[in-house]
């Protein structure tokens, strides 16, 4: 596996890929497009009462007035959330939206790079591909994944993802240093801690499944060993780190720092296994 972080300006994307693409031959390999938070929103939505192929236009106008752009501009998706075992429960599908002004600029420079696009992956949908992997994937298990100024946390089990939520709680407010004050670190560490938990009762209850109470944590640039610690000690939240250099095959051992900017990339890789998997 050959993992990096190439950062370059919008009008040098192009080049920048066909320089990659010739360099390690990526035109006879898939390519997975994933999508930043800011790319796309994510809907929930009673199922609507119509045939699977008139589906997703019904979901269209179902989510058009929650646009910020007209309905047919919109790429559509869905999935179904799992169902709930409380009596009279309502069946629910998770809809993804995202503009064509922005997909299409990203399909046609990978297009002219010489790469195939055969996937185009969100954020949710790429963490639930790395639980996928771990151990306690067919019981369930919380993924967290934290960035310098906001994180998200998926649980899933066996492939089926229940929850997704995004905070504004990263790294940075949870750093130790001198900068911090020590009633800020508190404050941050709790709400951190509040935010998973109440996303792990949620899903047992909403869903009335055994509980799920397994948190991995991707590796955050640095002490991740010490967040994880507060999570377990203070909270008494089962925690541990997620090493990706240890579950995924490779012969370069990625650097806590380098698996923070890439785990999502990495878990949009793995789609077509989880989903031949499952």
């Amino acid at each position: 596996m050959f993992c990096d972080v190439i950062e370059a300006p919008q009008q040098q994307w192009l080049s920048k890929l066909q320089a990659l693409a010739e360099t390690y031959r990526l035109g006879n390999y898939s390519c997975h497009i994933l999508l930043s938070q800011e790319q796309y929103r994510v809907f929930d939505t009673e199922v609507p009462q119509v045939d699977e192929q008139e589906m997703k236009q019904a979901v269209r106008w179902r989510i058009a007035e929650m646009l910020d752009y007209p309905a047919d501009q919109a790429i559509i998706d869905y999935f179904p959330l799992p169902k709930s075992n409380r009596a009279n429960s309502t069946p629910l599908l998770e809809v993804v939206s995202c503009n064509q002004a922005i997909i299409a600029p990203l399909l046609q420079t990978c297009h002219q790079a010489g790469l195939k696009v055969t996937v185009v992956e969100i954020q949710e949908m790429a963490l639930r591909n790395l639980a996928f992997l771990l151990p306690e994937n067919t019981r369930g298990i919380a993924v967290l994944n934290l960035q310098p100024n906001n994180g998200h946390i998926i649980i899933q089990q066996a492939g089926a993802l229940y929850l997704s939520r995004k905070f504004n709680i990263g790294y940075n407010q949870l750093a130790d240093s001198a900068l911090s004050a020590e009633l800020q670190m508190t404050t941050e560490h709790d709400n951190l801690a509040l935010e998973i938990q109440r996303s792990l009762d949620y899903v047992e209850n909403y869903f009335a499944i055994p509980p799920i109470s397994s948190v991995a944590l991707l590796l955050a640039p640095n002490r991740t060993e010490a967040i994880v610690n507060n999570l377990m000690i203070h909270h008494g939240i089962t925690a541990r780190a997620m090493d990706l250099s240890a579950i995924i095959d490779g012969d370069v051992i990625l650097t806590d720092a380098l698996q923070n900017s890439c785990a999502a990339a990495i878990g949009t890789s793995l789609r077509p296994y989880v989903e031949g998997m499952r």
